[in-house]
């Protein structure tokens, strides 16, 4: 009936006890424990409870006047229940019963007490443990059926202290219902916590089969994240809830400070096995937070407000941390996919534009070629062959800027660490104009950033008419700042905001309407960005920021 308890009490009362445990079958599942009658048994059964070092229950039995601490046994990992007595032999007789006896001063002794008296004959009398002889009138002996030389004993101890006895003899029965009551009390409490626990976690489970409902339909990896941190905070209701990402080129969510101890203790979790580890102070934990490729991150919690429950906490924080898991690899399949088809629309348009391109612009070139070469067929004069050399070049040009939109529109293409002031001085090189060259930074490009450097070059002047450009490089805040100045003829305010759209034309001189969309798609590969302003000379000044390369 009883199973997994100590039960810990006085050596006084060891052979009863010890009797009714193993002579009825509903006692067999308990251990009996004693501690001795002496001055310091208080001390002494904290030390017993310290020593048992195990997880099973104990149920101390003690009188009222027992100096027990609770708070000093809170290191013992099992359930500690403590019951009291005004006196031992309450247990075998009613205070009822003996009420006349010990108001005329009789002092009531148990067998085990004489057994332990016997231990203390031929020693001053005053230093028995239980006993000033001129404190009670007499001695009432209770004979519990177990001790075969009770009598001798009570009369032994009749000659020594000089107080007249008598014997009763209650048994063992009354004794042995108010062990039972006793050990049945202790189980009810205990059922009722494990009610109450319960309850608490049928409540934990609800919310968080609430909150797997919610992160199921949850696109945003950071709104994921934050919602387990804040679930965790409103279970356990810890001191600090954190979350460290594995992955940093994905949203972090919620990010607290830890301890240095929790860091050791996170980094070693991070290179193990093990999904989860229990900190060192058992009030906290840290679990991972895993797809089925690999970990996204690491979740935990410290200083929880009942350390008691930490397993229970740690088993649903698993299940949440598992959910969450799920959660975030589905929202970064979708983004993939949803990118994929993004990637598709653009790719789709880029062919659209190409097909324009070589059905419209460059078969126009081809017309105007083929009517030169006709009309040159008939009379023979110069500007027709300038005709089909500029149809020539169109075409050319067409063909160049449809490879760089290849460059500018794939995000596959492989970047290297190089020197932004060697690519400008390899396409300033190639024009015969006066400029200006200053400074210098390491970016990550390719191949492309040299045809953003000659458009925008090229523009100022073809397009700009002008006579000079500046350019000038440098480091700041972390970026390379780039600025192109020419001193042609500008552009005006009204079609600055859309010189880097698809196919915006302007001027005697516009081609395609390619050039600057193309540099601005390059440039937003490289992760920066690219604007345009008047400067003072009174042409443009176009302004790229790139991220610095890390050599």
């Amino acid at each position: 009936m009883f199973h997994d308890l100590y039960f810990l009490t006085c050596d006084c009362i060891r052979r009863e006890i010890e009797h009714i445990f193993s002579a009825e079958e509903k006692f067999r599942g308990i251990k009996p424990v004693f501690f001795p009658s002496e001055a310091s048994y208080g001390e002494k059964i904290n030390e017993i409870i310290n020593e048992l070092n195990c997880d099973n229950d104990i149920l101390v039995l003690c009188e009222k006047t027992c100096p027990l601490q609770a708070s000093s046994t809170d290191d013992y990992s099992g359930a500690l229940s403590i019951n009291t007595v005004e006196h031992f032999h309450d247990l075998f007789i009613s205070e009822s019963v003996l009420q006349r006896d010990m108001n005329s001063g009789t002092l009531v002794l148990l067998p085990g007490c004489l057994e332990q008296w016997q231990e203390y004959r031929g020693t001053d009398k005053k230093g028995m443990p239980f006993l000033n002889p001129d404190e009670f009138s007499s001695v009432l002996v209770l004979d519990t059926g177990l001790y075969s030389d009770i009598a001798t004993r009570a009369r032994e101890f009749e000659e020594l202290t000089g107080l007249p006895s008598r014997i009763i003899h209650p048994g063992l029965a009354n004794f042995s219902i108010n062990i039972e009551n006793m050990i049945l009390r202790r189980n009810l409490e205990k059922k009722k916590d494990q009610l109450k626990l319960s309850q608490k976690k049928a409540a934990s489970y609800a919310m968080s089969l609430d909150f797997i409902r919610e992160i199921a339909d949850m696109n945003d990896e950071s709104e994921a994240i934050d919602s387990i941190c804040k679930l965790l905070e409103t279970l356990f209701a810890p001191e600090d809830t954190f979350y460290i990402p594995l992955d940093q080129s994905q949203p972090c969510g919620m990010e607290h400070s830890y301890s240095a101890g929790d860091i050791m203790a996170v980094d070693s979790l991070k290179r193990s096995n093990a999904d989860y580890l229990i900190f060192d102070s058992e009030d906290g934990f840290a679990v991972k937070v895993s797809s089925k490729e690999d970990i996204l991150g690491i979740v935990g919690v410290r200083k929880v407000t009942y350390p008691g429950y930490i397993d229970e906490y740690l088993s649903i924080a698993l299940d949440l941390a598992k959910a969450a898991g799920l959660a975030i690899s589905n929202i970064r399949r979708y983004y993939e996919i949803f990118s994929s088809r993004e990637e598709q629309v653009k790719l789709t348009d880029m062919l659209r534009t190409t097909n324009r391109i070589l059905r419209h612009d460059i078969a126009n070139d081809l017309q105007v070629i083929t009517v030169s070469m006709d009309l040159l067929s008939d009379k023979y004069e110069d500007k027709f062959i300038d005709m089909s050399r500029q149809a020539v070049q169109r075409s050319i040009s067409l063909i160049r800027n449809m490879r760089d939109m290849d460059h500018a529109l794939s995000p596959d293409k492989q970047l290297d660490l190089q020197s932004v002031k060697s690519v400008v001085t390899n396409v300033i090189d190639r024009y015969d104009a006066e400029f200006g060259l200053e400074g210098d930074c390491l970016v990550m490009i390719d191949q492309a950033f040299f045809s953003v450097i000659d458009n925008i070059v090229s523009n100022a002047l073809v397009h700009g008419s002008a006579s000079r450009i500046d350019i000038n490089i440098e480091e700041q805040d972390g970026s390379c700042k780039i600025s192109i100045s020419d001193n042609g003829s500008g552009i005006p305010d009204d079609i600055k905001t859309q010189v880097f759209d698809e196919g915006f034309k302007y001027g005697k001189t516009g081609h395609t309407g390619f050039g600057l969309y193309i540099v601005k798609k390059t440039i937003e590969r490289y992760n920066g960005t690219i604007s345009v302003r008047d400067n003072e000379q009174g042409g443009a000044t176009f302004m790229i920021e790139l991220p610095l390369g890390i050599e």
